[in-house]
């Protein structure tokens, strides 16, 4: 029978000998490699050498969240399971939006991280009452998303490279001042883009215009124009 070979990234040495020693004793898993940075996994890890990563959720950086883009980008297909996780429902959904195939919580200790990996690799994660919960509701709001704003989404191509620059900002709650020292502008050229960004995009508010971004990330490219 072939064995789940697994990577455990983990910051703390002394919990990555220990989590390694628990899942070797399992007949199924084999442990084939222990690191403490995401670039040391990236270094080690192919297409065809790991099929399950344990990923701690204190790595520094959102280290996690940068290790499951970088393997998608590279076609990587291993699955990730993030360790460590408080049991917050926004936190472990972000986690899931980014790709990850489970989670294992902190107050579970390591025990149970032998049965997170049977669990996802049959498919079937464990995943607790209040995410599910949490999960329909966040579903529930993007197809709110997506009816109100599905019919603006081709609008964005009209915005300039710079109005492009000024949504972003909007949808992170910046003033216009903050705005302006960030692209060493003057604050009447940013009331004049944020007027464009609005008005192009047929919204009445900066709010409106944080959670249309939230809603057109992923669907479309920038359009490549120039500053103006």
């Amino acid at each position: 029978m072939n064995r789940t070979r697994i990577f455990i990234v983990h910051e703390n040495q002394a919990l990555l000998s220990q989590a390694a020693s628990l899942l070797n004793k399992e007949a199924n898993f084999r442990v084939i490699s222990l690191m403490n940075s995401v670039n040391e996994t990236l270094a080690r890890i192919s297409a065809d050498n790991c099929d399950v990563i344990l990923a701690s959720a204190t790595l520094p950086d959102n280290g996690t969240l940068k290790l499951i883009k970088r393997l998608r980008q590279l076609a990587i297909p291993t699955k990730v399971i993030v360790t460590g996780l408080a049991n917050a429902p926004q936190q472990i959904l972000a986690y899931i939006a980014a790709g990850v195939a489970g989670y294992a919580l902190a107050q579970e200790g390591l025990q149970m991280w032998a049965k997170h990996i049977e669990a996802v690799c049959k498919g079937k994660p464990l995943v607790s009452p209040a995410i599910t919960s949490a999960m329909m509701m966040h579903l529930n709001k993007l197809s709110r998303l997506t009816a109100r704003f599905e019919p603006k989404s081709t609008l964005y191509a009209n915005l300039t490279e710079r109005e492009c620059e000024i949504l972003k900002f909007l949808a992170q709650g910046h003033s216009n001042q903050l705005i302006a020292d960030h692209l060493i502008i003057g604050v009447g050229t940013v009331k004049n883009h944020v007027h464009n960004v609005l008005k192009k995009l047929n919204l009445r508010s900066r709010k409106d215009a944080a959670t249309y971004l939230t809603f057109i990330q992923g669907k479309v490219q920038e359009p490549q124009a120039r500053y103006m």
